[in-house]
Formats: C-alpha cells, sequence, structure tokens
C-alpha cells in the first residue's frame, strides 16, 4: 500500500471519518501538495446537512486551502518544491466554449474538488495530501499565512461578486446577508471605492462584524424596517446595487423594493428554493438581474491584494480545530446558535 495518510471522509449526513489512505502520487503535470489549512465552507456544511448528489458519499470535502508544493509531477514549469500556493479547486476541461473564452467558471464539463459535480466523486483537502494539475495551482506570497492563504477561494467568489455589475458613478450598495461570504463582499465593496455599503442581517454579532469590516450602515431585518431605512439613507431612490448573499427566497422580491429605478440585483447565494417574482418589476423599472457564479482571475487577483497588504481576511477566522477534531467543527457549525464566522481545520 506504500506511505498512508489520514483523511477525513464523508460518508454521508451527519457522519465523517477519520480513514487512513494511500498518499497520491502525481502524474505528469501535476503536483503533490502537503495541505497545511482547510476552511469549511457553506457547501461542506450543506453537504453535512443534507444528502445530496452534488456530495454523494464516500468523499473528502474542503476545496478552501493552502500548502506547500512537496512533489512536482514531469514537465511541471514554474511551480517549486516548497512553495507556498492554494488552488483553484475547479477542475474544468479546458476545451470548450466557455473554457476558450477564460470563462471556465461556465464550463459544463467541469467537476469541482470536495464534491462529486459532474457525477465523478472529485476528493477535496480535508486530507494530508492532495495532487493537482499545475494549471490549477495559485502561488502565493511567503509574507501571506497559510490562514489567509486558505481563505483564497471565497475571496475570488466575493470579488468577482463585488465587481458585477458596478458602475463608474455607483455611490450605494445593500448587500443583504453578513456571513463570511457577505463579509467578504464588503471588504470588497470598500476596497473598490464603494462609497456607502449598507448591509442588513437578522444577527447582531454578524451586523457588529460587517461594521468592523467597513459597512457605513447596519440595518437589523428583525428590529427595522430594511426598505424604510434604505430608502432613507438613497434620498429615498433606493440603492444603485443590491447584492443578495442570503439564501431565502423572500430575499429576492425584497430587492426590488432596495433598488431604485435602473439599478442592478445580484444573486451570489445558493438558493434552491423556487421564488415567484413579478417579471413587471424587471421590465418596467428597466433592471438588471445577474447572477454572480464563481470567479475567474480574482483568486489570483486576490492573492496579489494579500501580498501587497491591501487586504486583510484573518479577522474573519473564529475558531481552529485539528483534522482528528473535525466533525466536532462540523457540530458546532451545525448548531444554529452558533457565532462562528470561519472555522479552520489545521493540519
Amino acid at each position: 500500500m506504500g506511505e498512508t495518510m489520514k483523511a477525513l471522509v464523508y460518508q454521508g449526513p451527519g457522519v465523517l471519518e477519520l480513514e487512513e489512505r494511500s498518499i497520491p502520487m502525481p502524474k505528469d503535470g501535476e503536483v503533490q501538495i502537503k495541505i497545511n489549512t482547510v476552511s469549511i465552507c457553506g457547501s461542506d456544511l450543506g453537504a453535512y446537512r443534507f444528502a445530496s448528489d452534488r456530495f454523494a458519499p464516500p468523499l473528502v470535502l474542503g476545496h478552501e486551502f493552502s500548502g506547500d508544493i512537496t512533489m512536482v509531477g514531469e514537465n511541471v514549469k514554474d511551480l517549486k518544491v516548497g512553495q507556498k500556493v492554494t488552488v483553484n479547486p475547479m477542475v474544468l476541461c479546458n476545451d470548450c466554449f466557455f473554457c476558450r473564452r477564460g470563462e471556465g467558471n461556465l464550463c459544463g464539463n467541469r467537476k469541482s474538488m470536495g464534491t462529486a459535480i459532474g457525477g465523478t466523486q472529485t476528493d477535496g483537502a480535508m486530507r494530508e495530501y492532495v495532487t493537482v494539475p499545475d494549471w490549477m495551482v495559485v502561488p502565493v506570497a511567503d509574507n501571506v499565512s497559510y490562514e489567509a492563504a486558505a481563505m483564497l477561494e471565497p475571496c475570488g467568489v466575493t470579488l468577482a461578486c463585488a465587481k458585477k455589475g458596478m458602475t463608474e458613478d455607483e455611490k450605494s450598495v445593500v448587500l443583504i446577508g453578513a456571513g463570511p461570504i457577505g463579509l467578504l463582499i464588503v471588504k470588497f465593496l470598500k476596497a473598490l471605492g464603494v462609497e456607502k455599503v449598507i448591509v442588513s442581517d437578522i444577527l447582531d454579532t454578524r451586523l457588529k462584524k460587517a461594521k468592523e469590516v467597513g459597512a457605513d450602515e447596519v440595518i437589523n431585518a428583525k428590529e427595522e424596517d430594511v426598505v424604510a431605512r434604505v430608502k432613507e439613507l438613497t434620498d429615498s431612490y433606493g440603492a444603485d446595487r443590491v447584492i443578495i448573499a442570503a439564501g431565502v427566497g423572500s430575499s429576492i422580491n425584497q430587492s426590488f423594493e432596495l433598488v431604485r429605478n435602473g439599478g442592478t440585483i445580484v444573486l451570489v447565494a445558493l438558493m434552491h428554493e423556487k421564488v415567484e417574482i413579478d417579471p413587471m418589476e424587471i421590465v418596467g423599472r428597466g433592471l438588471k438581474f445577474l447572477g454572480s457564479y464563481m470567479f475567474t482571475s480574482e483568486m489570483k487577483e486576490a492573492a496579489q491584494m494579500l501580498a501587497d497588504n491591501r487586504l486583510n481576511v484573518e479577522d474573519l477566522i473564529t475558531s481552529t480545530y485539528p483534522l482528528e477534531r473535525g466533525k466536532e467543527a462540523f457540530d458546532v457549525l451545525n448548531d444554529p446558535k452558533n457565532t462562528e464566522i470561519k472555522v479552520q481545520i489545521k493540519l
């Protein structure tokens, strides 16, 4: 069997088991990475809660991670042993209409680490070693911590979202939902120069954090009339753009009330419920409704921002667990009363 490593394996809802597995060796054009840090994503937690074809067990979860290259296969250029890296977890075909256009996030043949998307179980990073093709690797500067580097995948998602539908004359953005994704979006909206960022959520702990990371105004939707408050803050017109980062169907109809005529709504939350809308809201008011999915170049852009000290993400990390206690980390996040923002697993 050769040398073995520990892997945290998802066996179905509520079941994560520590197993011994063979250490994968890099093939031609691949590198082997010793994992240092893995962040738990909302989609990992979703798999832990509910059975889904997207996460068919047995599967090693985890697609937000960092580590060091420990071995390089033949024909690998520009990467070397000892290099600190993260990985774009999208396993693309690199050959379709979308891949050729540089829109790999829309590749219909895509697989993704830590999921069974595309009908194939593609193990993720909650294990000691992974091997990936060299083109998936994103180098990380030495001055960037492993913890921050393990946040670069959600940084890619949120930077792409923050840029989506942005206009030069944009003055105000309302963000619905201040979870880990929402909070990163706040950071990027401010970094991109948005004058007024207004955040709504139902948890004061998250709103307090939103204020800390740059939000100009925060609204507790349980205690205040969000629409009335946003109108008050935007000369009664509504916001130039509304970003929905909460996976609650009602937030779509609320976004129509929050956006100004001719404005833009961006949906980034992975929302699975069906929602009834009035199409005349879009037509009669000249609205733009955009979906923001994954990213293209933004993971590398965010890595550069971290290297240049123009971005701080470590203030969103609230707890760290060793791999052996990985199930405990999931159970903590599964508690509806938890106040965690970003939880990481350290190997």
